[in-house]
């Protein structure tokens, strides 16, 4: 190295209570990264970083980024792998981390392994918060599943596991009363179809429409 070379050392490490650590260099750049990582790391503070360590200093600092963006989601309730990359990467858009892909599957392995995120958990939870506050049929939470990347086939399971026919039949009758109601109180024939636009399937709609009209009968709505 030559004299006019400067040594790019560490100049001050800060150890913080969330489990992570910052390293401030001589030429004032500074580092976020796990407080485990840079213990196993043991570098001297007085030794030069050569360029090697500072790229893996700046990718752990991204991947801090990244696993803080994630905790914090996960935080306020279950997330699906799909959103969380999709907005982790929006919220991080202008950090520019080009190995963002591959820093965000290390972390989401992370996430699974300590079982802080789980498709299946989050399906679970997203059928049954549909069925308990939405109007809506079995089609429907399928889709509102694969938009938010569930497969279809982890969708089907548990939708199939938690419901059953006979709960598809009361939801489409209170759908039916809810439409009737608006309707001032009036079968109009398009109530199948606004059945069919919520998600329920034929077969459900047509058993719903004739149990609703014989109950309109009998009780004289």
């Amino acid at each position: 190295m030559s004299e006019t070379q400067k040594l790019t050392i560490i100049n001050s490490v800060y150890f913080s209570q969330d489990g992570t650590v910052t390293i401030e260099l001589n030429d004032k750049r500074k580092f976020k990264l796990s407080a485990q990582y840079w213990i196993d790391l043991n570098h001297p503070r007085d030794k030069n970083l050569s360029e090697a360590q500072l790229e893996n200093l700046e990718s752990e600092t991204n991947y801090t980024k990244i696993r803080e963006k994630v905790l914090n989601l996960l935080s306020l309730r279950e997330h699906s792998v799909f959103e969380l990359q999709r907005k982790v990467k929006q919220s991080l858009l202008r950090s520019g981390i080009e190995n963002f892909s591959v820093l965000f599957k290390r972390c989401i392995f992370e996430m699974q392994e300590k079982n802080f995120q789980s498709d299946e958990r989050f399906t679970r939870h997203f059928v049954k918060s549909k069925i308990g506050n939405k109007l809506q049929g079995p089609f429907k939470i399928l889709q509102d599943l694969q938009n938010r990347g569930i497969s279809y086939e982890l969708s089907k399971i548990v939708i199939d596991e938690i419901t059953d026919q006979e709960l598809w039949m009361e939801k489409a009758v209170e759908c039916l009363k809810y439409f009737y109601k608006k309707n001032k109180k009036k079968i109009d024939p398009s109530f199948g179809q606004k059945l069919f636009q919520r998600g329920f399937p034929w077969e459900i709609i047509q058993q719903a429409m004739d149990k609703f009209k014989s109950e309109c009968i009998h009780l004289n709505y």
